[in-house]
């Protein structure tokens, strides 16, 4: 797939999905920019790419605001002079039942999720808009296709984020911009069971979201088991690539078959 040279920037890579796709794409010769706040964990993915022959600059910028998003931006024209590929990826939650939910939590959760993904988005589109070529591909979830327990927040904003890329396409594709979407089932990503990923933003999961998640995850699927990131970045490739140029506005669930709506 070519993407050989192309700027890629990353959103929450430094750990799981958003690590797995900033690796697959420097493998595949992206220059690419890894971005999250914990610096050590940048640094360590950064290192790792270089240590593989690789291209990749860090970003320690947090996406809760419109400075930290022009920041990220800012870091990697400062860097390679353009941006080609956006993937958004970065995300959090919170564990609350709706009549439980504090307003700040909700309000976080959809700040990084889809705010953050808006912003982003219209920071690097005018870098596009210039040579008439980019990429851009968000990661939704499946509880943006279903809805989940407990995190009603991340599953209105995964769900905005489906409605959003086929936006995007549609406004964009005139300038040889597509849009794409990802829905990776929850069970691949460790957030689910790190608790240290959410902060002071995360409670304890009642018992039964707990059994939910871990029955889900074996039932109810054309490919049983639970998958890693690497399954969600190929096709995060494949999307960014020149061979894609005709495929935008699309959602791809990357869940061994649960769900095939």
């Amino acid at each position: 797939m070519s993407i050989e040279g192309r700027v890629a920037i990353v959103t929450g890579s430094a750990r799981n999905i958003g690590r797995a796709c900033a690796i697959e794409l420097a493998k595949r010769g992206a220059k690419v920019v890894i971005n999250a706040r914990s610096s050590a964990k940048v640094d360590q993915v950064v290192d790792e790419i270089k240590a593989a022959g690789g291209t990749a600059v860090p970003s320690y910028r947090s996406l809760e605001n419109l400075a930290g998003c022009q920041g990220l931006v800012d870091d990697t024209v400062k860097a390679y002079g353009t941006v080609d590929i956006l993937v958004n990826n970065a995300g959090i939650t919170s564990h609350h039942y709706i009549h439980e939910m504090p307003d700040e939590d909700w309000t976080r959760v959809l700040d990084v999720n889809i705010t953050g993904y808006f912003r982003m988005t219209k920071l690097v589109l005018p870098h596009m808009m210039e040579k008439k070529w980019g990429r851009i591909v968000n990661m939704s979830s499946h509880a943006g296709l279903t809805g989940t327990t407990i995190r009603s927040g991340y599953a209105a904003a995964k769900g905005a984020i489906i409605s959003f890329t086929k936006a995007t396409a549609k406004e964009y594709g005139k300038y040889g911009i597509t849009a794409n979407a990802i829905a990776p089932f929850v069970g691949m990503d460790e957030r689910v069971d790190n608790p240290e990923h959410f902060g002071a933003m995360y409670t304890e999961q009642p018992a039964e979201f707990a059994a939910q998640n871990t029955a889900i995850s074996i039932a109810g699927m054309a490919i049983p088991g639970r998958s890693g990131p690497e399954t969600v970045a190929p096709m995060v490739a494949f999307f960014a690539s020149q061979e894609a140029w005709y495929i935008t506005g699309q959602i791809i669930s990357v869940g061994g078959g649960r769900w095939m709506g």
